[in-house]
């Protein structure tokens, strides 16, 4: 399994527009499971289980790394995935769209929880996405460039880290509404 897989192509990710395949990516993150496990645990039909992880091994996303009985045992193909689509296709779109409202709202929770007091959920929300969706539009060149390197969990923080400086100045204003909305002085 790879640290890092980045995802351009905008097929791959159209994949992704669909809850019950980010269920199973989300699912074995933990562990490498059976389409059994799998539905039994997503309350779907194994022949629906089936397809879906058929369909995320064809696009990448998953790998048969073994058998358990006479079942495949299934895992990601990488620990964490960098969705970014190259081209402006309308179904990526979309899908990013469904991405980033899911992590905007992961975000809101992890804040939530930190004891932060956001004053303007909906606001919060709509803002991350702005600006999860303006970062990966500024970004989407050098992103293009790193697809198919080898880079690992430290590497790539580090490269999250230089793409925000370099985009920082056009992102100034999400930035000041996002600090004021967690609070932050300056």
């Amino acid at each position: 399994m790879k640290d890092i897989l980045i995802v351009t192509d905008a097929k791959k990710i159209k994949v992704l527009a669909e809850k019950t395949r980010v269920d199973i990516l989300s699912l074995l993150r933990d562990r490498p499971m059976t389409a059994s496990e799998l539905s039994m645990i997503l309350n779907k039909d194994p022949s629906t289980i089936h397809r879906h992880v058929t369909l995320l091994k064809e696009t990448g996303f998953v790998e048969v790394i073994g058998k358990e009985g006479n079942e495949k045992l299934y895992g990601r193909s990488a620990r964490v995935f960098l969705i970014t689509p190259y081209e402006n296709d309308a179904n990526a779109l979309v899908a990013m769209d469904k991405i980033h409202t899911d992590e905007a709202l992961r975000l809101y929770k992890i804040f939530i929880e930190a004891g932060f007091e956001i004053s303007n959920k909906k606001e919060f929300i709509n803002l991350i996405k702005k600006f999860l969706s303006n970062f990966e539009s500024l970004s989407r060149d050098i992103i293009k460039k790193l697809e198919g390197v080898e880079i690992n969990r430290l590497e790539f923080i580090r490269i999250m880290v230089l793409l925000a400086l370099i985009n920082s100045p056009k992102l100034q204003e999400e930035a000041r509404r996002l600090k004021e909305l967690l609070g932050l002085g300056d």
